[in-house]
C-alpha cells in the first residue's frame, strides 16, 4: 500500500512546474510556519498602514498550502484505488483456474 502511495505521489509531483509542490512536501512544517509568519506580517502591515482597522486578508497565504494538501490526498486516493484493483485482479486470477 505504501509503495503504491509513493508511486502515485511521484507521478503527481513529476515535472518542472511541480517544483513548489515538491518543496512543500519535503519541508511541510517549515512551509506552514513560514506561511503563518506571512499571515501575521500581512495582517499587521495592513492594520498599521491604516488601510483597514482589522485584517483577515493575510489568511489567503494558506490557499496554496491547502491546494497542495488536496493534491497529496488525491495521490493517496489514487494509490488506494490501484492497490484495490491489483488485489481484485490477483484474486480473480486465482479464482479463475479453480472454476
Amino acid at each position: 500500500m505504501r509503495a503504491a502511495e509513493v508511486t502515485a505521489a511521484l507521478e503527481l509531483l513529476a515535472g518542472p512546474w511541480r517544483a513548489p509542490l515538491r518543496l512543500f512536501v519535503r519541508h511541510r512544517v517549515a512551509a506552514y510556519v513560514g506561511t503563518f509568519v506571512l499571515v501575521i506580517a500581512t495582517n499587521k502591515a495592513l492594520v498599521l498602514s491604516g488601510t483597514v482597522s482589522y485584517s483577515m486578508w493575510g489568511w489567503i497565504w494558506y490557499a496554496p498550502l491547502l491546494l497542495a494538501d488536496g493534491k497529496l490526498k488525491l495521490a493517496r486516493r489514487v494509490a488506494r484505488q490501484r492497490v484495490i484493483a491489483a488485489m481484485e485482479a490477483r484474486h480473480a486470477n486465482l479464482a479463475a483456474p479453480a472454476g
